[in-house]
């Protein structure tokens, strides 16, 4: 049997595979659906579908990788990436059922191959096959019910790229460990321009400038049956194998030696911007010193690079590398803190929780308090120094009680401001832990996410919390803490290449009743303050009622957005007053107490099942 009927016993039995496990019957070569399909072959980058197409066919990925776009409001082809789409996925079947046009644009990340089912002949099909229309309709059930939840976009990475920067010791000694971790996580076959021959590829090897056959191509989908990864080691001096395997990869991971200079290589936009147009998701990778040495200047590196995310990895730190690795694999953890004002430092508690029962966190990010809580929790910080120093802040420090005259605000945040820039000084993209935050633009209301930048500048942002703290100034417009807007950024993390969110919600919609029929007087809260005989009254601050309405105002949000995350924690803070912050430990030890009572029981949920027997 010659290698390209190999193939193309490959591709049928591919086909197969996939039509069977869709509509959950068997089939045999000479079924009807068999013959109303048809193959459909995509290059990387070109494009399935467009926002707005018509809608006239399902089609179904059998090898390859699409992502899924939302067009951004300018009309731009591109805009929110939404998802991937991985082997076995399905595009298509509420347009096939309904005719409606298509909702998102579909664009292949490397060479992909699809089958396509038209409307015209599955209306014939369904006639004869009942079976089948009802196996669709189930299915379009499912995912009207999974919407909730956004499939995590790192899920089931085959193909990955490896293209030090650098041919540095440090780079290279990386670059193995990586396909170590790899191979032990579940098998990687790794290839080289000068290896191919010893793994049975129908060519030895790929030399400089050299053409690559396109034969080699098939080789690699077929082994992408046969191993859970495949991993291209790259370099510049290979530039015809590295664009190939640019243009085969579902991820491209650049490292980078951090005491290298930042600046582009000569060979970097020709290499990397000619590989086929492929838009797979670039991670950058560098390699930093020790811990006890700050991070410096990542800015630098990803200033004139298309990079979608970067990792850092020092290097007495392992922890760093486990990080890449379960980005890779698909298994990093994100964490969502929301906002809460005082109630806030319980995500210390939840996190010193997580901690003790071994579950690393791999992207933080939050609005507000929860902001400044995950950029403690994502800085060069200990999880005991990061207690502490909140602790300083926020009790002995006393940013809530700046007091000004109300023009503006209750308090200048002046007091906040200091704090922040004496304990936050960083830039964002420095953090060893990936980080973002969310805040308000005053002017048109919309969502700014805080990436990169000046951390304090960021996190002033994010908690200003309107009436109480004045806005702050943000690339010339005015922002408010981003509680106004989304409280619970669980639909930001899941842009993020993680793969599962743990979201914190300090909210609380239970019902309080009072025992007086109309708001008391000022004179009267006074009297019952100050006055021994005179009769109390439970009213809330003015501090207290604008928190409380901000965050009433995105509480649906709130639980929709919570509904998204693999798991939601709520723990009971709602005894302790907003701006309580002399309770910090108590509630700081509340948010541990949920925590270690929730998590245990997830985690034994979601264990994998070979796992648990082992």
């Amino acid at each position: 049997m010659t290698s390209g009927s190999a193939s193309s016993e490959c591709r049928e039995s591919l086909i197969l595979n996939t039509l069977e496990r869709y509509f959950g019957i068997p089939l045999t070569a000479d079924h009807a659906l068999l013959q109303e399909v048809e193959t459909r072959y995509l290059a990387g980058g070109e494009w399935l579908i467009r926002q707005g197409d018509a809608g006239n066919a399902l089609y179904f990925l059998v090898r390859g990788r699409l992502q899924a776009w939302a067009a951004a409001p300018d009309g731009e082809p591109r805009g929110r990436l939404l998802n991937e789409i991985v082997p076995g996925d399905s595009v298509g079947e509420l347009s096939l059922l309904t005719g409606a046009p298509r909702t998102v644009g579909i664009q292949a990340i490397r060479d992909s191959l699809l089958v396509r089912l038209d409307r015209e002949a599955f209306d014939h099909l369904a006639q004869e096959y009942p079976a089948l229309a009802l196996r669709l309709a189930a299915n379009v059930a499912a995912l009207l019910q999974s919407t909730a939840r956004a499939r995590p976009s790192t899920r089931d990475l085959k193909t990955i790229s490896i293209l030090p920067l650098d041919a540095t010791p440090r780079a290279a000694e990386f670059c193995r460990d990586l396909a170590n971790r790899l191979d032990q996580a579940g098998g990687a076959l790794r290839l080289d321009a000068d290896n191919l021959g010893r793994h049975g590829a129908p060519v030895a090897a790929v030399k400089g400038a050299e053409a690559v056959p396109h034969a080699l191509a098939d080789w690699l989908h077929d082994e992408e049956g046969r191993h859970r990864f495949l991993i291209f080691q790259c370099a510049a001096e290979n530039p015809a194998w590295t664009r190939f395997a640019l243009r085969q990869s579902d991820l491209e991971v650049f490292v980078a030696d951090a005491g290298m200079n930042p600046a582009p290589r000569s060979w970097e936009g020709a290499l990397t911007n000619a590989a086929g147009g492929t838009v797979a998701r670039r991670m950058l990778v560098l390699l930093q010193p020790e811990h006890s040495r700050p991070i410096r200047e990542t800015a630098r590196w990803l200033a004139d690079r298309r990079i979608d995310f970067h990792v850092q990895v020092r290097e007495d730190c392992p922890e760093d590398l486990c990080r890449v690795v379960r980005i890779i694999t698909g298994q990093a953890l994100g964490l969502v803190l929301a906002g809460g004002a005082a109630r806030g430092f319980a995500h210390l508690g939840v996190y010193r929780a997580m901690r003790e029962l071994g579950l690393a966190v791999d992207w933080v990010g939050g609005t507000s308090l929860g902001a400044i809580m995950a950029a403690t929790l994502a800085s060069p910080y200990s999880l005991d120094e990061a207690i502490e120093i909140t602790r300083s802040c926020f009790v002995a420090g006393k940013p809530f009680s700046d007091y000004t005259l109300p023009l503006v605000s209750l308090i200048g945040g002046r007091r906040m401001d200091r704090l922040l820039h004496k304990h936050m000084d960083f830039m964002i993209e420095d953090l060893p832990t990936p980080f973002f935050c969310v805040s308000c633009h005053l002017d048109n209301g919309a969502m700014r996410v805080h990436d990169s930048g000046y951390l304090p500048d960021a996190l002033r942002a994010s908690a200003s919390i309107p009436g109480i703290i004045p806005p702050a100034v943000v690339d010339r417009r005015l922002a408010v803490d981003g509680a106004v807007i989304n409280n619970l950024p669980v639909d930001i993390m899941q842009q993020k290449p993680v793969g599962t969110i743990v979201a914190v919600d300090l909210s609380a919609d239970a019902v309080v009743e009072v025992d007086y029929p109309a708001t008391p007087s000022p004179w009267a809260v006074l009297r019952g303050r100050y006055l021994p005989l005179a009769r109390k009254f439970r009213v809330p601050g003015l501090s207290t009622v604008l928190l409380k309405a901000t965050e009433l105002g995105t509480l649906a949000r709130v639980r929709e957005l919570g509904r998204q995350a693999d798991l939601l924690l709520q723990p009971e803070v709602r005894r302790f007053g907003m701006t309580e912050v002399k309770a910090f430990d108590q509630i700081v030890q509340a948010g541990y107490e949920h925590a270690m009572e929730q998590l245990p029981p997830w985690l034994e949920n979601r264990r994998d099942p070979a796992e648990t027997a082992a």
